[in-house]
């Protein structure tokens, strides 16, 4: 015959057990349903960009307002990696599905103060607070730059 304490120690379990097993079918079909999930609307965007970026032949990388067409930062060779970096997985998004370069990219702030950069082509965000406060800011200064100012 089981102890009493092993006994407690078995119904604890099997009810530890139970609460987990609860916990994964309800967040299963919350995910499948959407029956009981909050959805939080779209971040509403208080300021935006069209952006170009473009590779000088020196080794650098220029980045132009669409709208304007001025040349509004350039990053020097060896500099600015982070923003190069995720351009390049924006830009390859874009070829593999068939599109050019000529269209521009859109950097948004939104009423949070988080930065967005899309690719309207393919509909790919980068939600750039996940990559660190630094390489934010890279970004934010394209946001942030008046023309003429390079």
């Amino acid at each position: 015959m089981a102890q009493p304490a092993e006994q407690s120690l078995r119904y604890f379990l099997i009810g530890a057990g139970a609460l987990v097993a609860t916990s994964l079918l309800l967040t299963g079909f919350v995910r499948l349903t959407d029956i009981g999930a909050q959805q939080e609307p779209d971040a509403v965007v208080i300021e935006s960009r069209l952006l170009q970026f473009k590779d000088d032949a020196d080794g650098g990388v220029s980045v132009y307002d669409f709208e304007s067409g001025a040349r509004i930062w350039v990053f020097e060779p060896e500099t600015g990696g982070f923003v190069r970096t995720a351009m390049r997985a924006l830009v390859h998004s874009r070829k593999l599905s068939g599109h050019g370069q000529e269209e521009p990219f859109e950097l948004a702030r939104t009423a949070r103060g988080r930065l967005i950069m899309t690719d309207p082509t393919t509909q790919k965000k980068l939600a750039l607070e996940s990559f660190g406060g630094a390489n934010e800011n890279d970004f934010a200064q394209l946001l942030d730059h008046e023309d003429g100012d390079v």
